[in-house]
Order: structure tokens, then sequence, then C-alpha cells
């Protein structure tokens, strides 16, 4: 069996990688989500939907399937009162990546990350 390439490597080789996003947008056209908070609860109430849009994206042509974690964060999650949703809704959409990625076993599998309006000037342990 051949080991699959990882990113590096497929970008050493010159080649374009093309990565699954805009899972915010498609779930909100799709109903799942409402414009303001934009917190992925969807993974927790419905991670049948995520899991077919992951499906989706591979089909597309994506070669890296991102996990629907953006905007998964304590900050954000405290927003909404639900920041004790933190842990589980990360793990469960790394488990709906990850199953759909073993359906593609060409397909990578990441984590996604978002930005955060929280600063804190004077932090100097956050800034490390």
């Amino acid at each position: 069996m051949t080991k699959k390439r990882g990113l590096l490597e497929r970008i050493d080789a010159g080649e374009a990688v093309i990565h699954a996003s805009g899972y915010l947008f498609e779930m909100e056209r799709r109903g799942y989500l409402q414009a303001g908070g934009y917190v992925p609860e969807v993974v927790l109430e419905h991670p049948e939907v995520v899991e077919q849009l992951t499906r989706e994206f591979a089909r597309c042509g994506a070669d890296v399937l991102l996990a629907f974690t953006y905007y998964g964060h304590r900050e954000k999650m405290k927003l909404i009162g639900k920041e004790d949703l933190l842990e589980p809704l990360n793990r469960e959409a790394l488990k709906i990546a990850h199953k759909v990625g073993a359906e593609f076993p060409d397909k990578l599998v990441a984590g996604n990350i978002c930005n955060t309006n929280i600063y804190h000037e004077n932090d100097k342990e956050g800034q490390k």
C-alpha cells in the first residue's frame, strides 16, 4: 500500500492544493445557521448535514477536508452562552471530517481556526 502524501509533499511537488471551505455560508444558505453568531452548532444539532457537505466538498475536488470548527472557540461560544459545548463541538467536527476522509483515502483532513476580536493589550501572558 502506498503512503498518502502529506500537504508539504504535495506543495513541494508543485501541485495546487485545494481545501474545502465555505461551510459557514453554505450552512447559512441551507438554513442551518443564521447571520450573527455564526457558531457552528449545526455540528452537534445536525451532524449528518455537515457530513454530507464535507462529502460534497470531497467530490468537488477538495484535497483537504476541513473540520467545521470555524468560530468554534471559547470567546465566540461564550457570547451565546454555550461555552460548555466548545469541546464536544470541536471533537464532533473532527470526527465527521475523519469519517468522510476515510471514504476518500487520497484526501487530507485538517482542523480550522478563525479570527477573534478579543485582544488584551496589557496581557503579557497571552502574548507569548
